[in-house]
This record gives C-alpha cells, sequence and structure tokens, in this order.
C-alpha cells in the first residue's frame, strides 16, 4: 500500500468515521491515525509494516492470537455453504449454532445448558435483563424487577447495560433518567475499600444484605456481578459465599458478565471457577469469538429455561435478526477448539506468576498505585505520586500516555487512571518482557513530562 492510499485512507477516516473514545474532526485534524493492515501472533501491523505488540486482545477480545487461518477458512467455507437463516419463527437451525451450543453446554459449570445469541457482550446483558424479568414475572413475582449492580462495574453502553453499570465512563447525566431498574451495592476492591481499614471484615457483602432489606427482598430480581472484573480484583471466598446465600434465601436470580473473563483469561475457564460459582444466567461476549465475528451469548440453566416452556404467551420476548448466524457460530466455535487443543486456558495459569513479577517491577514508579493479576488479566492502577491513591489523570492524560505506548511500539489504551492488561493467550515471556519494558518507559515518561519530578 503506497502512502498515498494511505493518506487517503486515513482522509476517508477523519472525514467519515464516527469512532468511539475520540474527536477526529476530519482529515484536517492533526491527530494521528494509522490503518492496520495484518494482524500476526500477538502483534497488529500497520500500513507502513510497524509491528505493535498487542497488550490488550484487541479490546479485550483475542485469546488465540491474530491471523488465525484456521478460523477464516472455517468462516469462508460456512459463508460459501449457508451465509445467513434467521432463527425462530421459521423452524430451521444451523449445524454451527447446534454444535457451539453443545459446546458451551459442556463447558459452563453448573446447569447451564441453553445459549441465547447476540451479536455483542452488551446486547448479552439486554437479553439477560429481559429474561430475568420475563422469569420471575411467570414465576407468579412480577413485583420483582430490580437488578442489583456493583458501583464502578462495567456491563456495557446500550440503555439497559447502562442502567445497571456503576462505571462513570459510561453513566453520564446526560442520559438520566436510567431504566429504573438498576441499585447499586459496594464492589469488593481491597485497595479502594470503603468498610475495611487493613483486615477485611466483609463490609461490601454485608452491605448487600443491607440493601436488599432496604429495597424490600420481594422487589429483587437479579445481582449482577463480573466475578473477576477486567481491574483483576479478586474479592474474599466469604464475599461470594454470602452472595451465593442471599441469593437462595431470597429468590435472587445471579448473573455472571463473564464477557472479558471467560474462556482461560483468568488461568480457569471462567473467572468464576476461583469460587465455584454457579450462576443462573452466564453472559458472554468478547472472548467467546477473540474478535474474529461479533458474537455474545446468554447461557441459562435449565431451571431459569423452563419457566419459558408451556404457554405460547411464555416464550422468551426477545429476537436479534442475526442470532443463531452460522458464520458468527463457526467462528467461535473454531476458536473454542483452537482453545481447548492448545490448552490456552492451562498456558494463560502457567503464565501468571511470570507476567505478576514483571508487573511486580513497576512498582518501583512513584505512579503505580497497585499492581493487580490472575492469570493474563491484569491492572495497573496509575496514582499522582507516593502517599496518593488520587488518580493519575483523566482523558487527556490518558490519551497522552496512549500515543506514547502506540509510538514505542505497543497496542495499549490507557484511560489516564489505570492499564487495563489483556494479551492474547499465546504470549510469550519475551513479548511480556517487551510489553512491560514499555510500561516501564511511559511510567517515566508519565512521572517527567505530567508530574514533572
Amino acid at each position: 500500500m503506497n502512502k498515498e492510499t494511505v493518506n487517503e485512507l486515513i482522509g476517508q477516516a477523519k472525514d467519515h468515521v464516527w469512532s468511539s473514545h475520540s474527536q477526529i474532526s476530519g482529515r484536517d485534524d492533526p491527530t494521528g491515525l494509522g490503518i492496520a493492515v495484518k494482524g500476526e501472533g500477538c502483534y497488529v501491523i500497520d500500513s507502513e509494516g510497524n509491528r505493535y505488540l498487542d497488550a490488550t486482545g484487541g479490546s479485550h477480545c483475542c485469546l488465540v492470537g491474530h491471523g488465525r487461518r484456521e478460523i477464516a477458512e472455517a468462516v469462508y467455507q460456512q459463508m460459501l455453504d449457508l451465509e445467513f437463516t434467521g432463527s425462530g419463527t421459521v423452524p430451521f437451525t444451523n449445524a454451527a449454532t447446534a454444535k457451539l451450543s453443545r459446546k458451551l453446554a459442556e463447558l459452563t459449570p453448573g446447569n447451564l445448558n441453553r445459549s441465547f445469541y447476540t451479536l455483542s457482550g452488551s446486547e448479552g446483558i439486554e437479553a439477560a435483563l429481559k429474561i430475568v424479568r420475563q422469569y420471575h414475572a411467570q414465576n407468579g413475582k412480577p413485583k420483582k424487577y430490580k437488578v442489583l449492580y456493583r458501583n464502578y462495574s462495567h456491563h456495557g453502553y446500550t440503555w439497559g447495560a447502562m442502567s445497571v453499570s456503576g462505571d462513570p465512563a459510561i453513566r453520564s447525566l446526560i442520559f438520566e433518567p436510567a431504566v429504573p431498574m438498576g441499585v447499586m451495592v459496594p464492589e469488593a476492591n481491597p485497595y479502594r475499600c470503603l468498610h475495611c481499614t487493613g483486615t477485611c471484615n466483609l463490609g461490601c457483602a454485608r452491605s448487600i444484605e443491607a440493601t436488599i432489606e432496604y429495597e424490600d427482598p420481594e422487589s429483587i430480581a437479579a445481582i449482577l456481578v463480573e466475578p473477576i472484573p477486567k481491574g483483576a480484583l479478586v474479592s474474599p471466598t466469604d464475599y461470594w459465599d454470602i452472595v451465593k446465600d442471599l441469593c437462595a434465601k431470597h429468590d435472587i436470580l445471579l448473573v455472571a458478565d463473564e464477557v472479558v473473563t471467560a474462556f482461560g483469561r483468568t488461568g480457569t475457564w471462567f473467572g468464576g471457577d476461583h469460587y465455584d460459582l454457579e450462576p443462573d444466567l452466564m453472559v458472554l461476549g468478547k472472548t467467546l469469538g477473540s474478535g474474529y465475528q461479533p458474537i455474545g451469548a446468554v447461557v441459562a440453566t435449565e431451571q431459569v429455561f423452563e419457566r419459558f416452556l408451556g404457554d405460547p404467551d411464555n416464550t422468551l420476548l426477545q429476537s436479534h435478526t442475526l442470532s443463531s448466524h452460522p458464520v458468527v457460530s463457526i467462528a467461535a466455535l473454531t476458536n473454542l477448539e483452537i482453545i481447548e487443543r492448545e490448552r490456552l486456558v492451562e498456558r494463560s495459569a502457567a503464565l501468571a506468576p511470570f507476567l505478576r513479577s514483571q508487573l511486580e517491577t513497576l512498582k518501583e514508579h512513584s505512579t503505580v498505585g497497585d499492581v493487580r493479576s490472575v492469570g493474563l488479566l491484569a491492572e495497573v492502577e496509575l496514582v499522582k505520586g507516593d502517599g496518593t491513591k488520587e488518580p493519575l489523570g483523566g482523558k487527556q492524560v490518558g490519551r497522552d500516555l496512549t500515543r506514547f505506548m502506540v509510538d514505542s511500539g505497543l497496542y495499549m489504551r490507557c484511560s489516564g487512571a489505570r492499564l487495563n492488561i489483556h494479551p492474547p493467550l499465546t504470549i510469550t515471556e519475551d513479548e511480556i518482557r517487551e510489553m512491560v519494558d514499555i510500561f516501564d518507559k511511559t511510567l517515566t515518561y508519565a512521572e517527567r513530562n505530567i508530574l514533572n519530578t
């Protein structure tokens, strides 16, 4: 691709693409923009041949690495055979979706057995919310409509998902009032706990119990949680014992958001496996297809599914035109087959101590407040200096640090307050060293140019 073509493509993108998390106004905007042309292993390659080590797995998606010919060929063959069938009203399914559904039933914990498909994790959250509401209504409890969610949780940008998310990046007064169903409870965050001083007292879990009593248990339909959030926050086992007991006591459905953590990211098949969680609903997304095709899903237990049988009016009142898409399903199925065959879940667990040891070296920087990791999921919290937990900066600082990392050869985004690290599970020790070396240089840059120390 010659330079003239590249410049024209960049101009077209700046003129016509409305990208998330950016304010590029047009081709005269000086913001640097590259053209990604190829993915290879753990690297993204641009039009000039520059290689960028992918520290985020695309966007917390890619587990199997880039450029997997096996997935591409499976997608190509499926498109030749059958590019699309609708689902639901016409009595047809397709082989790829049937096989994927069986595979998910085999892999997921407990009695999770029935998969409803979407094209993203956010859409999966939306579907789960409707399933929860309809389930209780058809179980003779129509007043159960409230959904507990944890502060700083991230469940998606669509309206319903936003209404049950505590991430300030999602919630905005512009979109208030949100859907009136969400009730916020504390997250379990040892670094920023509002209840503990030194020793864990499970105040975050006790607060959930108090909130249920205050709101009236007969109004609480579900609790929506990321068993391990993308910030690599690991809760005490006793916390989950309390949550499970509360759900059982008050007929509250446990909905596990595993969009980021499913299929090996945390060194187990699912983040909830660290606590022996058997949720009533599990929401899948990013990692289900490793980014090769857009897919999400809600996997329900047989007990939940049974509430939607019998009277024709009990049928789930949710549909997507492209649900159970055969091309999307074959990509996800092939992705899972690679993860199994290459034992990438076990690889994630095996590499976890090395990743942690490398990230721990960053604590020499005054800008590092905390380092957390589980499997190949990690977060480095950035602060303004030793002795403070005040975040390093906001969006503009994030853009500056992102630019520095990209210019240094790392495909990575920074919020300004943290580094979310989710590389492909195929990453090597040498590539982890390369990644952490660029983090080290980035933090030095931040201290000299942002904190002026």
